[in-house]
């Protein structure tokens, strides 16, 4: 059965909530797995509204700037939701379906993103992502409604 826009938007939640639901269990690779594919089905909908035919690729600013989200949101939405994609992109991979928590705390501290965080860097990292995938859903999902 093919994938429709509304498919892609009604997973969406879905989700973000199975994104939270992993953080409080402490599975924070998969956690951050299912709020970066939140965002990108958010994305892949916008996109198939445009066209039936979907970039591959799993880089979320350049699916972003193909979904043509920015022309529907004011500037102060426009910026709120850059900043948000940068920040989770930082920490998201399509390959963190396959990734242990372990690998995942290795991956950080190589991109020096356990600097100044006390405590569980992993898992303020994953808070991060979740934050950020929160607000790009947002923003996103109230501009599909219109």
């Amino acid at each position: 059965m093919r994938i429709e826009a509304n498919d892609y938007v009604h997973v969406v939640q879905e989700r973000l909530t199975d994104a939270n639901l992993l953080y409080e269990k402490a599975r924070y690779a998969f956690a951050m797995y299912a709020a970066g594919v939140a965002v990108e089905s958010l994305l892949r909908a916008y996109i198939f509204r445009l066209e039936s035919k979907l970039v591959a690729a799993h880089n979320l600013p350049l699916l972003l700037d193909v979904s043509n989200l920015q022309s529907l949101v004011t500037f102060a939405e426009s910026q709120q939701v850059f900043a948000a994609i940068d920040e989770l992109y930082r920490r998201w991979r399509n390959d963190l379906r396959y990734t242990s928590n372990n690998r995942l705390r290795r991956r950080l501290k190589k991109q020096k993103l356990d600097r100044g965080i006390r405590g569980d860097f992993l898992k303020e990292n994953c808070r991060i992502a979740i934050e950020k995938a929160t607000i790009i859903l947002k923003v996103g999902v109230e501009k599909w409604k219109l």
